[in-house]
């Protein structure tokens, strides 16, 4: 995987949705893999998704009954009965004849209809069982007939298509067990910050890691999956040492060192490494900091904020359209809501806030959200993208929070 040929320019301080294309343009696609239908959720489809075979297969019950041959009123009883799965030896119906069936067997020969049990009365004629369709009951067949789903050949789904569970049940169904995909995206997660500790009493000046153990939670959002969590301590040749490391992940998730204070060294270290920062900054806050650069061994590297609300709220803002660009995922659908008390936003800055969804649909902000801590975003549903201007009744983007 690597960036166009040459030096790719980047683009310094660009809006959200300026961010978004460019990300979704710049960054080359992850190779194509196959993966069984079952291990592949989170991924893209490389290639449609088609059916193996028709389904069903063969004319099956839908309903627990009698599978009937000919319009009646009455059929003999054939002492067997019909089970799905099992092989119970062949069988015609002639007309004016019944057997018992279970739900998915497939219907005998000869057979015309299945009746289900609550439309169904048994006797005797002549000393002999039959059934009947009971008084008043619907005229209705209850057969699943072969291809009514679908038949060979036929698309289910289109390149580029998101594989979700029902996705991958599909394919089983379909009996296309393997399917060709980009993804899932793997990342390495590093923490940085002196400042940062993971365990024990903190000392003087230290703070704790409220937001690498939680992390994946919202990598998995934007359907990514972490391979791993790191700590490095501030420091140029530190953070070099640690992406000169081999790692088959696709993408580094770095947090923290991507501001221009003192101890904030992912920016010059990127330019000594030779990688090709695609976007410089994005024009949101909290996250404006936020990079998306292509390492030179090809790995793709997303710096967030290292508060925890920025770096949430910027990876929820462009996360996803990383995995477009390296998956060619087709974007999906945006929500979108009304907030009943946003007020107006001055500035030319996006901002993103925490807001909850109230009875009859409108939205409210949950309160300020600081970006040291996560607490903003108990109770919250999504974050809210507020633009410029954004007042009382504006229709604006949402971003989903995980459960």
């Amino acid at each position: 995987m690597s960036a166009q040929a040459g030096v790719v320019t980047p683009v310094a301080g660009c809006g959200l949705d300026r961010a978004r294309a460019v990300i979704r343009t710049r960054l080359a696609p992850l190779p194509v893999t196959e993966r069984p239908a079952a291990e592949a959720v989170g991924s893209t489809l490389a290639e449609p998704l088609t059916t193996g075979t028709q389904l069903p297969r063969v004319d099956t019950a839908a309903m627990d009954g009698y599978a009937v041959a000919g319009p009646g009123p009455w059929w003999r009883l054939h002492d067997t009965v019909r089970y799905a799965g099992r092989t119970t030896g062949a069988l015609v119906l002639a007309p004016g004849e019944a057997v018992r069936i279970a739900t998915g067997a497939a219907t005998p020969l000869g057979a015309t209809a299945t009746l289900r049990d609550e439309h169904i009365v048994t006797t005797t004629v002549s000393g002999a069982p039959v059934v009947m369709r009971a008084p008043g009951a619907p005229v209705r067949d209850d057969t699943r007939r072969a291809g009514e789903n679908w038949n060979s050949g036929v698309q289910l789904a289109a390149a580029g298509t998101r594989v979700c569970a029902a996705l991958a049940s599909a394919a089983l169904s379909a009996e296309t067990e393997t399917l060709t995909v980009r993804g899932p995206l793997r990342a390495d997660v590093v923490m940085t910050g002196d400042e940062i500790r993971v365990v024990g009493p903190l000392a003087h000046g230290e703070t704790r890691d409220s937001l690498g153990p939680v992390l994946p939670e919202f990598l998995r959002r934007c359907d990514i999956e972490s391979t791993g969590l790191w700590h490095v301590a501030d420091g140029h040749d530190l953070l070099r040492t640690w992406l000169a490391l081999r790692s088959s992940a696709d993408l580094v998730i770095m947090v923290g060192a991507t501001g221009r204070g003192a101890a904030d060294h992912l920016r010059a270290l990127l330019a000594d490494l030779g990688a090709d920062i695609v976007v410089e900054r994005v024009g949101i806050r909290p996250g404006g900091s936020t990079l998306i650069a292509q390492l030179p061994d090809g790995r793709v590297l997303l710096g967030l904020p290292g508060n925890p609300f920025a770096a949430v709220a910027a990876l929820l803002a462009v996360g996803p359209a990383v995995v477009d660009a390296l998956t060619l995922r087709s974007p999906g659908a945006t929500l979108w809501g009304r907030l009943s008390d946003a007020a107006f936003m001055e500035g030319d800055v996006t901002r993103i806030v925490p807001v909850q969804q109230q009875t009859g649909g409108v939205w409210r902000s949950t309160g300020p959200a600081h970006t040291p801590h996560l607490a903003g975003l108990i109770g919250s549903h999504a974050l809210a993208v507020l633009p410029p201007g954004t007042g009382r009744g504006t229709l604006v983007e949402m971003l989903p929070l995980p459960h």
